[in-house]
C-alpha cells in the first residue's frame, strides 16, 4: 500500500500539473471505484492539492472536493502530449493507458488526463462537503463532509505530530510498537515499509511492548521515524510492489531499504546475522535479532 512518502510525492507533483486547471469529464469504469455525482466537480477551478495521511484531497471553487484513496494497488498517472518523449526515454514506466486496471479517468480544459488504475478494486474516489460549506439540503446532507472522512486520523508525522505527542502515543498502549506506529489512528501515513526500518533504525524489536518503550527509546524511534518518511520522500516512493508517480515511473527507495523484504540477506549493520521475518498483526515484519533484542 502506497505510504505517507509515495502519497506526498503523488501530491506535489500533481500540486505542479493540475492547480489552476479545470474538469472536463470523468468517465467512470468500475462503479465502485467512484463515489458521488461526478457533475459537482466539472468546470470547477482546481485550486490546490492535499495530504492527509494516506489519502489525497483535490480542492476545487466552490463547496465540494475529490478524496482520493489509493488503497492496496492504487496509482494515478497523468498523461500530457508533451509527455511521450519523456516517457520513452525510461524503463519501468506505465505507457499503456488506459488498460485493464483503469477504474477511472478524469480529463482537463488543456486536453490532459489523470487515470485512476487499481488492481484490487479497493481504491476510491469520492466527493466529498469541504469545509467551508455552511448551508445544507437534502441533496449535500448525503455527502460525506471531508471533517467527518478525517476525523479518526491521528497526527501527520511530517505535519503535526510533536515527540510529546508521540510518547503519549506510546504510553497509551501495550500492543506491540510496531502496531502502534501503523494504527491510522493513532499516528497517521505510516504503513509496513517505514514502521519496519524506524524500528530497525532504533534498535527496537517490533514486538515491543509500545508502554514498555522508554523515553529515551521513544525520542529515537521518532527521529529515525521522520528520517524513512523523509528519506522516502527524498526517492519518490517505493516500488516494490504496484506504486510508481504520476509519469508512470518507479520510485526507488526499495534500493534503500534497511530490513523490510530483506530475509535471508546480512544486516545492514553488518553484525554478521541475517534478517528474519515473522507475522505481526497480520503484516509481514522484518527485524535484525541481534540488533534488535526482545527484552
Amino acid at each position: 500500500m502506497p505510504e505517507l512518502p509515495e502519497v506526498e510525492t503523488l501530491r506535489i507533483q500533481l500540486s505542479n500539473l493540475i492547480v489552476g486547471l479545470k474538469i472536463t469529464d470523468i468517465q467512470i469504469l468500475h462503479f465502485k471505484s467512484f463515489i458521488g455525482d461526478k457533475k459537482l466537480t466539472l468546470q470547477r477551478k482546481i485550486t490546490g492539492v492535499r495530504r492527509f495521511g494516506k489519502m489525497l484531497v483535490i480542492d476545487f471553487t466552490g463547496d465540494h472536493s475529490l478524496a482520493v484513496h489509493l488503497k492496496m494497488t492504487g496509482q494515478l498517472i497523468l498523461r500530457q502530449n508533451r509527455q511521450l518523449k519523456y516517457i520513452s526515454r525510461y524503463t519501468g514506466v506505465v505507457t499503456n493507458l488506459p488498460n485493464k486496471h483503469t477504474r477511472v479517468i478524469v480529463s482537463f480544459t488543456n486536453g490532459d488526463r489523470l487515470f485512476f488504475n487499481d488492481i484490487r478494486k479497493f481504491g476510491w474516489m469520492r466527493i466529498v462537503r469541504n469545509e467551508t460549506m455552511k448551508q445544507l439540503n437534502n441533496v449535500t446532507m448525503k455527502i460525506v463532509s471531508l471533517k467527518e472522512i478525517l476525523s479518526k486520523l491521528g497526527p501527520d508525522p511530517l505535519r503535526d505530530l510533536t515527540l510529546g505527542k508521540f510518547r503519549e502515543i506510546l504510553k497509551s498502549s501495550k500492543r506491540p510498537v510496531k502496531i502502534v506506529l501503523m494504527n491510522q489512528e493513532k499516528i497517521a501515513g505510516v504503513g509496513n515499509i517505514y514502521a519496519n526500518d524506524a524500528l530497525f533504525l532504533s534498535k527496537i524489536h517490533p514486538q515491543k511492548p509500545a508502554d514498555k518503550v522508554s523515553e529515551i527509546e521513544s525520542k529515537v524511534i521518532f527521529h529515525k521515524l521522520l528520517k524513512v518518511l523523509k528519506d522516502g520522500l527524498k526517492w519518490k516512493g517505493a516500488s516494490k510492489t504496484n506504486f510508481v508517480d504520476v509519469f508512470g515511473q518507479k520510485g526507488s527507495m526499495q534500493e534503500h531499504f534497511y530490513v523490510y523484504s530483506r530475509e535471508g540477506k546480512i544486516c545492514a549493520n553488518k553484525c554478521g546475522r541475517k534478517i528474519k521475518r515473522m507475522t505481526l498483526g497480520g503484516r509481514g515484519t522484518f527485524y535484525c535479532p541481534k540488533c534488535q533484542h526482545l527484552i
